[in-house]
This record gives structure tokens, sequence and C-alpha cells, in this order.
């Protein structure tokens, strides 16, 4: 064998160690920028009755392995159909959970009632209901987010995690979104946690999504997001569309977050 040949064979030899080397080094960086023991995650929520459509990203939802949480209303008008797809997605892993009787606005029904008519008016007959299907609610979302100290008190007594909206999605705010410290579960025993609304009103981007899932990553807490109905294409209001959602899976799992049910944050 020529000196050439031998001296391009070590040079091969030599050049494939150093690629395993490098790509074993670079795992490691992954490894230990990702950690798979890590609490990190998101809880996706979905607020209302559009419980059609909510089915209809069941197949993405197992797909990504995203187990979610249905905040439904006035559940007592919902067909027999959608009481079974309710029941098909509870069988699936996913939460079903209270939205309210009425969906009515707490902050103003207080005005001129008590808490405990409000319990008899909106919470005790969503409760009542939601037993008689097999399905009971242990967590609730307020209607249009509004919420008080007091209101929050009182209602530990029947559900285990309530979900309201932050002050910054309320009203105009110059906060970055990532930014706001309320939309972020830290399992320190709190019980109840503000959302942060990502349906087509809410404007807010992938980009500053991936924020928020960074910090999250960071700080090893579980981000809490809440939209109302998925579709296909060019979202209203309270509307978000699966495209977003699928990219948002995408960020998520490339983050290595786990996904959470509301109630997962408390029990």
């Amino acid at each position: 064998m020529t000196f050439f040949k031998k001296y391009k064979i070590n040079s091969i030899l030599i050049f494939g160690q150093l690629s395993v080397f490098l790509f074993i080094v670079n795992c490691s960086e992954i490894l230990t920028d990702y950690n798979l023991d890590s609490k990190a995650g998101y809880c996706l929520t979905f607020d209302d009755d559009y419980i059609e459509d909510w089915y209809s990203i069941k197949s993405m939802l197992s797909t990504y392995n995203v187990n979610a949480t249905f905040f439904v209303s006035e559940i007592n008008l919902l067909s027999d159909n959608e009481i079974n797809l309710l029941k098909e997605l509870n069988a699936s892993g996913h939460e079903i959970s209270s939205h309210g009787w009425r969906h009515t606005n707490a902050v103003e029904f207080l005005i001129n009632h008590s808490l405990q008519e409000y319990y008899e008016f909106e919470i005790q007959p969503a409760i009542n209901f939601m037993d008689s299907i097999g399905m009971k609610p242990r967590s609730f979302a307020y209607p249009f987010g509004r919420s008080s100290d007091s209101l929050d008190f009182f209602l530990l007594n029947y559900f285990n995690i309530l979900r309201h909206v932050t002050i910054e999605q309320l009203q105009p705010s110059e906060k970055e979104i990532d930014q706001i410290d309320e939309i972020y579960y830290r399992f320190n025993g709190e019980r109840y946690v503000a959302g942060l609304g990502i349906d087509m009103n809410y404007n807010i981007s992938l980009e500053e999504l991936k924020k928020v899932l960074i910090r999250a990553k960071r700080e090893e807490s579980v981000v809490i997001l809440f939209s109302h109905r998925p579709v296909d294409s060019s979202p209203q209001p309270y509307e978000t569309e699966k495209n977003y959602l699928d990219s948002l899976f995408n960020i998520a799992n490339e983050l290595r977050l786990r996904s959470y049910k509301f109630s997962d944050l408390i029990e």
C-alpha cells in the first residue's frame, strides 16, 4: 500500500472518530438544555360549547400527546350527540369541567347579589347536571375571565382549582406577553391561576408564543393557555386556526414541554 493510500485511510478514520465525538457532545448539550425530567409544560384549555369543533381536533391532540381541558358552559342546552362527543373526549384522557350554567359575568352579578346566590344561580345547577352524566367537574373557568378574591375563596369549597384572565388581556397593556407573571403556574399549591388567551382577537404571534413557552421551560413552570373555537381557516374573534395550534404543539415538542390538564396542576 502506498503512502498516499495509507494517509487517505487514516484521515478518513480520524475524521469519522471526530464526527462521532462531536455528535455525542452535541447530543449531550441537547439533553442538558431540555431535561426530560423537568415539570415545565403548558396547559391548553377551551371555553364555551363548541363541542363538535373541539371534537374535530381530537386526532391532532392525540398525535401530539396533548391532554386538553374543555370548560363547558350551558351544558344543559347541548344535544345528546354533543354530550356523547364530550364523553368520548373525556374517555380519551381530556378533562371536561365547568364554565358556568348560564355563562354569567360574576363581577356584574355580585353587584346586586350575594356569593351564595351566585353559587345557586351559576354553579350548583352546572355541577348537578355534570354529575348526572358522569362528568363531575373538578375545576372552573370564570366566564369573561371576571372574578374577585372573595368569590375565589368561596368557590374553592366546590372546585380544586380556578382559572381567570389577566388584567393585561382585559384592558390595553404595554407589557410583553411573556412577562405576564400570572399566566405561569409554579407548583406552589396556588389554586387560582390566570390564563393567556390565544384566539385571533388576542393577536399573539407564534414568535411571541414561543417566548412564553421558553420562559416556562426556563423556570420549570406551566403556562396556562385558553382558546374557544378551533377552525380550519379565516379565524374570527374567539376562534383559533388549527394550523396555529399545530405550530404551538410543534414548538412545545421542540422544547420538550409536558402537556397538562388543568386539574393536574393541583392534583
